[in-house]
């Protein structure tokens, strides 16, 4: 687990060691990550690493938390900006996803976490099967979003739309990122998706 002192740092190291992560994701398999290359990237030593993290599950989590809180400001915007659409709000999501893909290095990282997320016995699959929580932290708000029109309205039908609407992102942002099918043939499949699966559920 992250610990506490990772967050107390102050910003400027906090960053340089989140970068040192990254430029390792990027340029190495997830089974060849090497803490060795990231403290010596970062200029810490291996006890400073140790005071912040406890394995390398947690530079999984510097990751997730990292492309998180690089679209959590767009996400929380398209939910004002629709009045709260669920479908809208995770068309953007996509958009969102798919964007990070601009920067070479974010393209490689997130290539390399998703493929290995259906992979076993790696790193991130280990990561995602014993700590991950889905997008919870991404889509928190599942309080926000309307339920005006909905044939049903109840937390937990909003809630297994999310994870049917959640299940459907990650198909499409799989076969972008690792298929390397062409962006405008997954948007399309993906919009087309969520057009059906909202026939089913707004009145």
């Amino acid at each position: 687990m992250i610990k506490k002192t990772f967050y107390n740092l102050p910003e400027e190291k906090r960053q340089r060691i989140i970068n040192a992560v990254v430029d390792e994701f990027a340029n190495a398999e997830t089974d060849k990550v090497s803490i060795n290359r990231i403290i010596q990237a970062a200029n810490i030593s291996r006890g400073s690493f140790y005071q912040y993290f406890d394995d390398k599950l947690d530079l999984v989590e510097v990751l997730m938390k990292s492309f998180v809180d690089l679209g959590i400001g767009d996400v929380q915007m398209a939910i004002a900006n629709s009045s709260g659409d669920i479908f809208y709000t995770f068309e953007r999501l996509y958009d969102i996803i798919i964007d990070f893909s601009r920067d070479e290095r974010y393209r490689r990282v997130l290539k390399n976490l998703i493929y290995n997320m259906r992979a076993s016995n790696t790193l991130v699959s280990d990561y995602f099967f014993k700590r991950y929580k889905g997008f919870d932290n991404l889509l928190y708000m599942t309080c926000e979003f309307s339920r005006s029109g909905f044939k049903f309205r109840s937390d937990e039908d909003m809630k297994l739309l999310q994870q049917i609407l959640t299940s459907v992102l990650k198909s499409e942002i799989f076969n972008y990122y690792v298929c390397g099918t062409d962006p405008a043939e997954t948007k399309s499949r993906y919009l087309r998706k969520l057009f059906i699966i909202k026939q089913g559920a707004v009145e």
